[in-house]
């Protein structure tokens, strides 16, 4: 019996599989957003409401244990604050939006709409693209944990 453990952290999932691998998956990241990379209290935005700023320009200053370190932005675009200095934020947190300057150069996530198909079973018939049915590949234990974890309950 494998034990799986989920810690949903602010910028990520983990899944620990005891004794095998540790998985982390990142959260949906959208570049028209610029969040906190650390915990820390907004000293103040380099650029006032609505500049326009570039790729890897710093946006704002953020201190964090008596230290004051610039963030920067992923793209260019044109800035709009969601918090205002003294704030106090979190690693994660949204700290101003971006109308991007070019919108094109982002490559967007869509939502896979079409059946996920496995090279070993492409001649089943039984595959039906759903997740349990991938589950079930790793045998009944597995899947039953990752389910369990994947639905928010606890294994232990």
């Amino acid at each position: 019996v494998a034990q799986i453990s989920g810690v949903e952290e602010p910028l990520s999932l983990r899944l620990r599989v005891e004794g095998l691998a540790t998985v982390t998956f990142p959260k949906v990241r959208d570049p028209s957003e610029l969040r906190s990379d650390f915990n820390g209290k907004l000293v103040r935005f380099l650029h006032p409401d609505g500049a326009d700023i570039q790729e890897g320009e710093p946006y704002v200053e953020l201190e964090a244990m008596k230290m004051i370190m610039s963030v920067r932005s992923g793209v260019a675009g044109k800035i709009h604050h969601t918090v205002g200095p003294g704030a106090i934020v979190g690693a994660g947190d949204l700290l101003a939006t971006l109308t991007l300057a070019d919108p094109s150069k982002v490559q967007m996530i869509k939502a896979f709409s079409d059946v996920f198909k496995l090279s070993a079973l492409e001649g089943s018939s039984s595959l039906s693209g759903s997740c349990a049915d991938l589950l079930n590949i790793a045998g009944p234990s597995i899947s039953d944990s990752i389910g369990s974890v994947l639905c928010g309950f606890s294994t232990s």
